[in-house]
Order: structure tokens, then sequence, then C-alpha cells
């Protein structure tokens, strides 16, 4: 999984920096590569994070492999959003996935997710389980406008995810795990910003400066 998130951020660089200039950065080979990469078996990438990965990649490649997949991966997403077993970081990664493969998925099924989500927000103990969780609840929102996503205390919990941030810009993962790292702050401000825009009602300013 590692090595293809890899992949997918040097493919993102590589279109941020063909923005200036003249020519189109994507090759044929570059195409060649993704494919050899991400390869379907019984009808699926893998995972559903592997999955997403792959599907990005290809759209931003300009390769279409969505009906290769759509029958087996939708299946799936069904299969993990119905499930009241499903993690956290599966219910996310369903989502991104649906995102772009637009599965067949009543209104009922986002209502009974973000109903979760919601728990899980105000009940998140780590700094991940806000990711995935304010981060579900975005999802929901790009995807169906009759789904109510929105935050009854945003302010509890943007002060519990800012609670974790430290003088030096890094961010704890936990209150019970001291490491802290940059990439956990790009995390925070991420969720943070997400909480912002899931709030009913405007954020206390003093916290947001």
């Amino acid at each position: 999984m590692a090595r293809h998130l890899g992949f997918l951020v040097l493919f993102l660089s590589i279109i941020s920096i063909g923005k200036a200039v003249i020519f189109s950065p994507i090759s044929d080979s570059h195409r060649s590569a993704a494919s050899e990469l991400f390869s379907v078996t019984d009808g699926s990438f893998g995972s559903l994070e592997d999955t997403y990965e792959a599907l990005r990649t290809f759209d931003i490649l300009g390769i279409n492999k969505k009906s290769d997949v759509s029958a087996s991966t939708c299946k799936s997403v069904e299969e993990i959003l119905w499930s009241p077993s499903s993690n956290l970081k599966d219910l996310f990664y369903a989502l991104r996935v649906n995102g772009l493969l637009k599965c067949d998925l009543k209104d009922e099924a986002f209502t009974a997710i973000a109903s979760r989500l919601k728990y899980f927000v105000n009940d998140a103990n780590s700094l991940l389980d806000a990711y995935h969780s304010i981060g579900g609840l975005l999802l929901i929102k790009d995807q169906s406008s009759e789904v109510d996503v929105l935050l009854g205390d945003a302010d509890g919990v943007y002060r519990s995810i800012k609670a974790l941030s430290q003088s030096d810009g890094r961010w704890r993962y936990s209150s019970k795990n001291p490491e802290a790292s940059t990439y956990a702050a790009g995390i925070a401000l991420e969720t943070l910003a997400g909480v912002v825009s899931l709030s009913s009602s405007e954020i206390d300013q003093y916290l947001v400066s």
C-alpha cells in the first residue's frame, strides 16, 4: 500500500509541476506503469484503500478502469457501509471509493452512516479517529444533499483536536501517545478545516486564529 501511495503522490506532483509548463507531462509509459502497478484481481484492486488509490491515479492519468471493478467494488462498499462492525477507516475509504464509482446507494444508507460518524466524532480518542469520522461526514455531504451531517458541538470537537497540538507546530496522535510529527499536523489542520465546514454555527474565532 505504501508503494502505491508513493506512486500516487509522485503523479500528483508531476501534475502540479506540469501546470507550469507548456507540454503535457503524462505519456503512454506513465499509463502503462500505472496499469502494471495497479492490477485487477477477481474484479478488485484489493482493499478499498488500495482501490481508492488506484482509481484516483487512473483518473489523473486519464485511464478508465471503473467498469473493470464497479460491480465487485460497489458490492464491497455497500457491505462495509451497512455492517455495524465496520471500523472508521473502512467507512472512510468506502465513502471515498463511492465518490469515484457513484455506486447505487440510497439516502437511507448515508443517513445511517452519518449518525454513526457523528457518534464517533464525539467519542474520538485519537487524531486519526477524528480525521476519518470528520472526513467521512464531508464525503457524505458531497454525495448526498438530503443527509444532515452538521455537528452540534463543533467548538467542542475543535478544542479536542487542538488540544493535541504542540508549541513547535507538530501534533500528537492522541493524548496518551507523546509521539508528534508534522505529518500529524497536516492531518490535524485538514480535520479542523472539516470541522469548520460541518459546524452548524460559527466556530469561536479565537480558536481558529
